[in-house]
């Protein structure tokens, strides 16, 4: 008889948080991208989260499952459905036994005989560590009393949490209560911010070039009594003209250009300029 992959127990909240979470890790290693969780439900029904995009393998068992006659949704790479009241336990078993994706069960009802023995089938159980370590342990000893294989995770935080509700996240959500997850989300604005810094380095040297460019050109205008102005606004595509200034003295011309930005004012502090001379009237 087909098994879940994983049950998850303990208190309600906490379930939600960490089913999402080994959920997507699950996902990411299975051949179909996607992974079915069940939910157990008891007097409150699960919250609903934002959701991702669901991927083509999530949409594509989300719509059986809709033909079927049952009410399931699709966000990530995850396929959510509930079963509640009564013979929710043997709607889970008969869609376990069918189901072509690894389940994920999340209990969040009072134990019974019923749950007791889906637990058991499981290949794993994960209790979702509350604040009382006691209960814990007494909760892992009775499951494995029982002879299912047992273990205590910590709950992802909130910012891990929300991105595997999503139906999203990588392997490293389900280690260390998704610490991994976090640190990568945490250095994101980080490796934002030295790309922009990188590609506004860039900008300010594309234009230092530019400058020279066009002042060669004014200056060389001058040599043949031409508008120095206008022929470097000429040597000069049509995207910096905005940002241009030039200026002669004399016989020298100045061009100044300012790059691009997309924080007001930086552009300005990284202008670059050049100079050219069109050397002693003949």
């Amino acid at each position: 008889m087909a098994a879940a992959e994983l049950v998850v127990i303990g208190e309600n909240d906490r379930v939600e948080l960490l089913v999402a979470a080994q959920a997507v890790a699950i996902a990411a290693d299975c051949p179909e991208r996607a992974v079915l969780v069940i939910t157990l439900a008891g007097a409150s029904p699960p919250r609903r989260r934002w959701a991702a995009p669901a991927s083509a393998a999530a949409a594509r068992y989300c719509e059986r499952l809709t033909d079927d006659g049952l009410v399931a949704s699709a966000r990530g790479r995850l396929v959510t459905t509930t079963c509640d009241g009564e013979g929710a336990v043997a709607s889970a078993e008969r869609l376990i036994a069918v189901s072509q994706l690894p389940v994920v069960v999340a209990v969040l009802r009072p134990r019974d005989a019923d749950v007791d023995a889906l637990i058991v089938g499981a290949r794993r159980t994960t209790v979702a560590r509350s604040n009382d370590a006691e209960l814990d342990r007494l909760a892992v000893g009775q499951l494995t009393q029982l002879g299912a294989n047992a273990e205590l995770l910590e709950v992802p935080s909130a910012a891990a949490a929300r991105v595997a509700a999503a139906g999203l996240g990588w392997r490293w959500l389900a280690r260390a209560g998704g610490q991994a997850s976090v640190e990568l989300i945490a250095a994101i604005p980080v490796l934002l911010a030295v790309t922009l810094a990188a590609a506004q380095l860039l900008a300010a040297g594309l234009c230092r070039e530019l400058a020279a460019e066009a002042a060669g050109a004014g200056a060389a205008a001058l040599l043949q009594s031409r508008d120095p102005q206008a022929a470097a606004r000429r040597a000069l595509p049509g995207w910096s003209r905005g940002q241009l200034r030039i200026t002669r003295r004399g016989r020298e011309l100045r061009v100044a250009i300012s790059p691009p930005s997309l924080l007001p004012g930086l552009g300005r502090l990284l202008s670059v300029e050049a100079r050219a001379s069109a050397g002693p009237p003949a």
